[in-house]
């Protein structure tokens, strides 16, 4: 019988291959936040329990559907949220930054390791601070998988900078 082998998992050349497959990951996320950016553009100032029903409409009709997207739509329909530019901008903005430096990190250029790890520490510093107040297991979720793709563009970019033909090292004689 196979065991789980930790050394296997964390070989070089497995953790490049998780490395290319969470930016591929990113790239379609990002792709995804845009398409959603996108929609909610065209419902500018429409109540969010419209946006739920509009999309979940199949599945609240005919005999009792999901309870979970029964719950959903009853919260939206009782607080009087409308979709606005920052909610569509802040969809649209951030998935053309994960599109572009997931992009620039599969290419391998450098300037986009420090940016890339700078801005998904600080989404996990925000995180954090929002799981303190809510304690959603969803954003728990989260913030294990950005600490994950942290890990991951960190040792890719180790390894490039220490397989660099251009890295500099400096011997103290």
């Amino acid at each position: 019988m196979d065991t789980f082998d930790v050394e296997t998992l964390t070989s070089p050349k497995n953790l490049s291959l998780l490395f290319k497959l969470s930016m591929w990951w990113r790239i379609f996320y990002g792709f995804l936040k845009v398409v959603v950016g996108i929609a909610l553009l065209k419902m500018i100032g429409q109540s969010l329990s419209d946006f739920v029903y509009l999309l979940m409409a199949h599945e609240l009709t005919g005999p009792k559907g999901d309870a979970v997207l029964e719950q959903l739509y009853n919260i939206f329909d009782t607080h009087d949220i409308t979709v606005t530019y920052f909610i569509a901008c802040y969809f649209l903005f951030w998935g053309i930054v994960d599109m572009i430096l997931s992009g620039c990190l599969l290419r391998h250029i450098r300037q986009a390791f420090p940016i890339t790890m700078s801005l998904i520490a600080l989404f996990i510093c925000y995180g954090v601070f929002r799981l303190t107040h809510t304690h959603s297991f969803t954003l728990a979720g989260i913030i294990v998988i950005d600490i994950a793709i942290l890990y991951l563009v960190y040792t890719e970019y180790k390894k490039m900078i220490h397989t660099s033909p251009n890295s500099i090292t400096i011997n103290a004689t």
